[in-house]
Order: structure tokens, then C-alpha cells, then sequence
């Protein structure tokens, strides 16, 4: 009788296991289904983001279009600048402000 139990139990712990591992199986595929959907999710919302861009750019006039060229510049400059980073090669050397 006890041994009846003993292999009993046994039996029963190895096939709660089993099951448990074919849970987590399903929970890993869902995991990589919902990943797969951040990822899609995001990079619609860049393509978007791009195509707001690209649209906004050619609504604008010429003059416009140099006018922010030209800002950006000055900020990526003044950006750079912030950070500590290093002047330019000419500009150390000629001791320019840039």
C-alpha cells in the first residue's frame, strides 16, 4: 500500500510538471507575439512621424526651407557646445568661435 502511494504521487508530480511546461511554452509565444506587435507598433509611428516631416518640409516656401536649415545648424553648434564637447580643428587652431 505505501508503495502504491509513493509511485502514485510520484506519477502525479511528474505530470503536473509536464503540464506546467507546456504553460510556460504558450507564455513564451505570447511574449514573442506581443514583442513582434511592439515592434511593428513602433515602427509605424516613426514611418508616420516621417512622412510628417517630409510633408511638412514641402509645404514650406524655399526662403523657409534655407531659414530652418540654416537654424538647425546653429543649434546643432550650440548643442555641441553645451555638451563640453570639442571645438572643430580650424577653430582651435585660427581661434575662431565655432
Amino acid at each position: 500500500m505505501r508503495r502504491l502511494k509513493y509511485i502514485v504521487s510520484i506519477l502525479f508530480i511528474v505530470l503536473s510538471v509536464s503540464a506546467f511546461g507546456q504553460e510556460t511554452k504558450m507564455v513564451k509565444n505570447r511574449k514573442k507575439q506581443l514583442e513582434k506587435q511592439e515592434k511593428n507598433k513602433e515602427k509605424e509611428t516613426e514611418k508616420s512621424i516621417d512622412e510628417g516631416k517630409k510633408r511638412h518640409m514641402n509645404i514650406q516656401t524655399k526662403a523657409v526651407k534655407k531659414r530652418m536649415k540654416k537654424q538647425k545648424k546653429k543649434s546643432t553648434k550650440l548643442n555641441r557646445q553645451r555638451a563640453g564637447k570639442k571645438k572643430s580643428f580650424f577653430a582651435r587652431i585660427f581661434g575662431g568661435k565655432g
